[in-house]
């Protein structure tokens, strides 16, 4: 998916396939990185989603760090969301 793409799926929960054959059920999160002026992705596995929104609605700044992986999103192939 391109940068443009992924700006659809950001925070949707569903399963996304990767260029290296994984797939994973959780969300895309996309966090400006203010000392390296970049926005960076993070993915959030499905059984961590409601700790990391908890810990956003506490105003922990580095959940996306703490619970998720930072990805490339140019690895992901496709992004199919739950109904």
């Amino acid at each position: 998916m391109s940068t443009r793409e992924i700006q659809g799926v950001v925070n949707q929960l569903g399963v996304f396939m990767f260029r290296n054959g994984a797939v994973n059920e959780g969300m895309v999160v996309a966090r400006y990185n203010i000392r390296d002026a970049r926005i960076e992705y993070y993915f959030i596995h499905t059984s961590k989603v409601n700790e990391y929104r908890d810990s956003r609605n506490s105003h922990d700044t580095v959940a996306h760090k703490r619970i998720g992986s930072m990805i490339d999103v140019n690895t992901i192939i496709r992004a199919q969301f739950f109904s």
